[in-house]
Order: structure tokens, then C-alpha cells, then sequence
């Protein structure tokens, strides 16, 4: 069974709509899971032409969003799979002003991924988004997965300018941190887990070009 992640797609609030790339690349999935900040919940009726969604809330939904779960798990082809957007409130805004500060990336990424792995009991896989950044993981035994984002630079997609105010300095802070990761890791894309009787795996799609 193939099943379509994605994440971060933020429709409605800095994109206008998905991507053409985003639904070749998610054509074919049986299921498609949505790791939050849709923004808007247009996305899930453009994403349920493909095949039926599962989704989970995210910090940036808009209200035009339908109210959905934090968390849900899913289970498919005799596997279980985590789903939640991954924001932590205590370590999130800690994490990109220190490496704001160092002017560097730092080495908190295993701690990020053993949370993530953790938020759930007796899964074969954790799905989650909230970070931009893709990966794709195997902690503890649990194959741990962020497709990456459809909008990966958020309120500073298409090079706009910070917006006033407070959310101004955060984009600033923001943008600071995401440079740090590289072109890269700011790259869009979304992803697929492949369930089989032999386990899961994982794999990423960027657009073409």
C-alpha cells in the first residue's frame, strides 16, 4: 500500500493553492496523511480527489480549517502510524533562537526525533511536520518521518518581506534559522511510506527541475 505524506502546505495563508507538482506527486496513494498546518481546509477537499486524507492540527490553521484531532493514529496493511504536527511549546522557540544565536546548526536533532518517536506507543512509524525540514529516520524501531514542507519557508515564502511588529522579529529569527539549514533542507517537498508485509519504509519527492 502507498501512503501520501505531506505537511506545512499553509493554502490560504502565504499559498494561494497546492502546488500542480505537489498532486502528480501524491497521484496513485491509497491514503494520504497531512502532518498539520493545512492552513485552510480547501486542502483536504483538493487532497481527497487523490485518495481519502487523515489530518491533524497544526499552530497555523486558519479558522476556515475544520477542527481536527492533534493526534491520530492510523492503521494500515497490519502496521500503525503515528500522526501529530510536532510542536513543542517548552523546546520550539529555545531551539531556533540558540541556533539563531550560534550562527550555526547545533546538535539537538536526536533529541527532536526520539520525542517524536516517542509521542506514541506501539507504532511501527511517526509521521510529523511543524520543523520544514525532511527527514526520515529509524529510532528505537519506529521509522520516524517529516515529508518536509509544501511551503518550507512559511511567512517569508517567495522571499517576502518580514512582516511588523513582533511576528516581524520572529521572521527574522526564523529566517536566520532556516538559512542555517541550507538550501537543501528548505527545499519543498512531500513524501511516501510503502507498507508491505516485510514493514515500512520511507521516501521524499521534490518537484522537478
Amino acid at each position: 500500500m502507498i501512503i501520501g505524506v505531506v505537511a506545512d502546505t499553509h493554502v490560504g495563508e502565504f499559498l494561494d493553492e497546492l502546488p500542480q507538482w505537489v498532486l502528480d506527486a501524491l497521484a496513485g496513494s491509497d491514503l494520504i496523511l497531512h502532518a498539520g498546518d493545512l492552513s485552510d481546509g480547501s486542502v483536504i477537499r483538493t487532497l481527497e480527489r487523490i485518495a481519502p486524507v487523515v489530518a491533524v492540527r497544526g499552530d497555523h490553521d486558519l479558522p476556515s480549517a475544520p477542527h481536527l484531532p492533534r493526534r491520530a493514529v492510523v492503521q494500515v496493511g497490519g502496521h500503525r502510524i503515528g500522526l501529530i504536527h510536532g510542536k513543542r511549546r517548552s523546546t520550539d522557540a529555545l531551539v531556533v533562537a540558540a541556533h539563531a544565536a550560534a550562527g550555526k546548526r547545533i546538535g539537538w536533532d536526536a533529541g527532536r526525533l526520539r520525542a517524536m518517536a516517542r509521542s506514541f506507543q506501539g507504532v511501527d512509524a511517526v509521521v510529523f511536520g511543524h520543523w520544514h525540514e525532511a527527514v526520515i529516520a529509524h529510532v528505537d524501531g519506529v521509522l520516524v518521518m517529516n515529508p518536509g514542507a509544501v511551503c518550507p519557508w512559511g511567512s517569508l515564502e517567495g522571499g517576502r518581506e518580514p512582516r511588523r511588529g513582533a511576528a516581524g522579529v520572529a521572521d527574522r529569527v526564523v529566517r536566520r534559522y532556516r538559512t542555517q539549514l541550507g538550501d537543501r533542507a528548505m527545499a519543498p517537498s512531500v513524501g511516501h511510506l510503502t507498507t508491505s508485509p516485510e514493514g515500512i519504509a520511507g521516501s521524499l519527492t521534490v518537484p522537478p527541475g
